[in-house]
């Protein structure tokens, strides 16, 4: 039993270290990207004793049941009731470490033996909590429930009076000086296992339920007697939790897995995305000043034209014409067309072969750049009622197949969403497609796979 223990209570030590120097690096290597990663919670709820000393293996005997059935005089229920408090460090999105006090009483019964007891305890503990959703899914995203478990290691300290039913006499005891002993709690190891569901109500704000089973290191917590049990004593403790997040970033526990490990990367992504669409915005520009520009020279043409022909027919006309039917020369002259200098450019179909829209990774969120495309696609539309559009999202490789299709659909939905509910474009005349990662631009560039193709439908 010795060597088991020790050999548990080496590989929590291995887990710890490994888990607190994996957070490190994460958080190290991400100086730009702030996360909360304290809390702190209160729970309270019911501490059921297992053991020797217990009348039912599941079922906790009541306080009338025991007067009742057993001739108890004062009774004794054996769900007793106690409170936890517990402060954490989110190492990870899937690991913390966590410090947890519990403090209770026990409580149980036996009537084979005649006998009861009751015991107050206190355990304290240091835990690894493990969230086990971003390991099912690591690319998890605004979820508010979270699931975890619970293991680890502490010292249990208590006191214990064990008694004769018939006669409420004392068999025996530990902590009340009694028996040669000294006057205090006597101390045992403790290895709580356990889990818990909780809920996020805020940015700060969790609540949940949480069982820990107690495995305690000894036989003493009903009174000492072993009752020819090969089993050591336990109890387990189901509270109400409510976890305060100390800070005013996003929690690191609720981060999605993947997005985190990628958050080193975010700076440099992010400049490149204004790079590359503050030059996609130069482009337009120029190829709206070159179609602005050609329509100026192709008028110059048209008037030159017309000016050859006027040349031409008045020549024609004076050689027909006699002396006594002078020209008179009344006409306006025609000047040529000049293209307003602040006036404001169409968006024309022929801008429209191909406008992206890009997005973060991991994200259907549009950016202020990206919505002035879609701004001009709308003035497009608006010019030209017969054009119908397809909208193709696309995603970059990082993902699962099923996830980046579901996650390029998202993002031709968002801009979907933009032209219809923002500028009133009729949705019969939009078709979403979703394309997943089957389609990227570049091998290398994830960004420019994160998009929203937008193209006249034929």
């Amino acid at each position: 039993m010795k060597i088991v223990k020790f050999i548990y209570v080496v590989c929590i030590s291995m887990i710890m270290i490994n888990a607190i120097s994996f957070g490190q690096n994460i958080t190290n290597s991400s100086d730009t990207i702030k996360y909360n990663t304290w809390s702190a919670s209160i729970s309270g709820g019911s501490m059921l004793f297992f053991g020797d000393v217990k009348q039912f293996d599941f079922y906790p005997l009541s306080k009338k049941n025991s007067e009742d059935w057993y001739g108890l005089q004062n009774g004794i229920s054996e769900r007793k009731w106690g409170f936890g408090l517990n402060l954490s460090k989110q190492l990870t999105p899937v690991f913390a470490i966590q410090g947890m006090l519990e403090n209770g009483n026990l409580a149980g019964m036996k009537d084979t033996i005649k006998s009861y007891f009751n015991a107050s305890i206190l355990t304290c503990s240091i835990n690894m909590k493990i969230n086990i959703l971003p390991i099912i899914n690591p690319y998890l995203k605004d979820h508010k429930i979270s699931v975890y478990g619970i293991f680890g290691i502490g010292l249990s300290k208590f006191k214990t009076i064990e008694r004769n039913i018939p006669t409420d006499t004392i068999i025996f005891s530990y902590g009340y000086g009694a028996f040669n002993q000294e006057k205090k709690r006597t101390t045992e190891t403790v290895v709580p296992i356990g889990a818990g569901i909780k809920y996020r109500v805020t940015n700060n704000m969790d609540i949940g339920i949480e069982s820990i089973l107690n495995n305690v290191n000894t036989y003493k917590l009903d009174g000492g007697n072993e009752y020819n049990s090969a089993e050591k004593d336990k109890y387990l403790y189901t509270s109400l939790n409510i976890t305060y997040t100390f800070g005013k970033n996003k929690s690191l526990e609720w981060a999605v897995h993947k997005e985190k490990e990628s958050d080193k990367y975010t700076p440099a992504i992010n400049a490149l995305n204004q790079k590359i669409d503050s030059l996609n915005k130069k482009l337009a520009d120029a190829e709206n000043k070159n179609i602005q520009e050609q329509k100026a020279i192709d008028d110059l043409k048209n008037h030159a034209k017309e000016e050859d022909i006027n040349k031409t027919n008045a020549g024609t006309k004076a050689e027909n014409n006699t002396k006594e039917y002078p020209i008179e020369n009344n006409e306006k002259a025609v000047t040529p067309p000049v293209l307003a200098q602040n006036a404001q450019t169409a968006v024309m179909p022929e801008l429209l072969t191909k406008v992206s829209v890009f997005f973060s990774v991991n994200s259907s969120d549009i950016d202020d750049l990206n919505q002035e495309k879609i701004e001009k696609v709308e003035e497009m539309l608006t010019a030209n009622k017969d054009i119908k559009l397809d909208l193709i999202g696309n995603s970059d490789k990082t993902g699962g197949e099923l996830y980046n299709e579901i996650l390029s659909k998202r993002r031709a939905q968002a801009v979907f969403d933009v032209l219809v509910n923002e500028y009133g474009i009729d949705a019969a005349r939009l078709n979403i497609i979703a394309k997943g990662d089957k389609e990227p631009l570049s091998k290398n560039i994830f960004y420019l796979n994160r998009r929203v193709d937008i193209v006249i439908k034929k």
